[in-house]
C-alpha cells in the first residue's frame, strides 16, 4: 500500500511547484524553456550537431549558419532570415534557434511531456540574458504551433545560453502535472501540437481510437443483426 499514488499528496506537490515558479517569475521579466530531462547545456540543435560531428565546442556557429541559410533559400518562398530558420525548425532541421515561451505553464508542460522515469526542468532566462542573445519574438507568418506555444526564438551568438535559474521537476510528478495542466489550464498534447506534425506525433493514439471505434461499430452492427434475426423467428 505504501507505493499507491496519493492524489492529495500529488496535488500538494504540484501546487508547491507552481508556487515556486510563480515566486521566481515575480523577481524578473523571464521567458521560459521546459526540457524533459537535464541536458548538459541549454543549446541549439545545430550547436549540438556540430559538437557531435566536430568533437569540439570550439567553433563559430554563425559562420556555419551562413551556407546553410544560402542553401535553404532554394527550397522556400520565404525571404526573411527568421522565417527561413523558423520553417527549418518546424520541419525538424538543425538550426541555431532555441525555443522559449512567454508562458511558464507551457514550459512546465514541456518539462513533463516525455521521459517519465527522469526528472525534467524549467529554464528561466532573464532580461540581461535576453539582451545578450538575439531574441526573435515574432515571425511574419506564425504557424499554429508557434501561436499555441507562445514561442520566443533565441539565436545565441555562441549556440548556447546560460540560464538565470532552473527548477527541477521530479519524475514522479510529470504525469500528475500533465493531468493538472489539461484540467485546469487547457494545456495538453492536442492544444500544444495542434498541426499536422502534432497529429503524426500522436498517430498511435489516433490509430488506437480509430480501431476501437471500428471494432465497436462492427460489434454493434453484429449485435443488431443478431437481435433482428431473433425477433423474426
Amino acid at each position: 500500500m505504501k507505493n499507491q499514488p496519493n492524489p492529495q499528496n500529488d496535488l500538494n506537490a504540484i501546487l508547491e511547484v507552481l508556487r515556486e515558479i510563480a515566486e521566481k517569475s515575480d523577481s524578473g521579466n523571464y521567458i521560459y524553456r521546459g526540457e524533459p530531462e537535464d541536458y548538459d547545456r541549454v543549446s541549439s540543435s545545430l550547436w549540438r550537431e556540430c559538437k557531435r560531428k566536430m568533437e569540439t565546442e570550439d567553433f563559430d556557429i554563425q559562420a556555419i549558419e551562413e551556407p546553410i541559410l544560402d542553401s535553404a533559400k532554394n527550397y522556400t518562398s520565404e525571404q526573411e532570415e527568421i522565417e527561413i530558420w523558423a520553417e527549418l525548425q518546424h520541419y525538424g532541421g538543425h538550426t541555431n534557434l532555441i525555443d522559449f515561451t512567454t508562458d511558464s505553464h507551457i514550459a512546465l508542460f514541456f518539462a513533463c511531456d516525455r521521459f517519465f522515469d527522469k526528472p525534467g526542468r524549467i529554464i528561466f532566462l532573464g532580461e540581461e540574458a535576453q539582451d545578450e542573445n538575439r531574441v526573435e519574438k515574432k515571425t511574419q507568418n506564425p504557424r499554429n504551433r508557434i501561436i499555441a506555444q507562445k514561442s520566443v526564438f533565441i539565436r545565441p551568438p555562441t549556440g548556447v545560453v546560460e540560464p538565470d535559474d532552473v527548477i527541477t521537476i521530479p519524475a514522479r510528478l510529470k504525469q500528475p502535472i500533465l493531468g493538472y495542466l489539461d484540467k485546469h489550464h487547457g494545456i495538453s498534447t492536442e492544444t500544444i501540437y495542434n498541426d499536422l506534425h502534432g497529429f503524426i506525433r500522436n498517430q498511435d493514439v489516433h490509430q488506437i481510437a480509430s480501431i476501437a471505434f471500428y471494432v465497436g461499430s462492427i460489434q454493434q452492427h453484429t449485435g443488431d443483426a443478431e437481435n433482428a434475426d431473433t425477433s423474426e423467428t
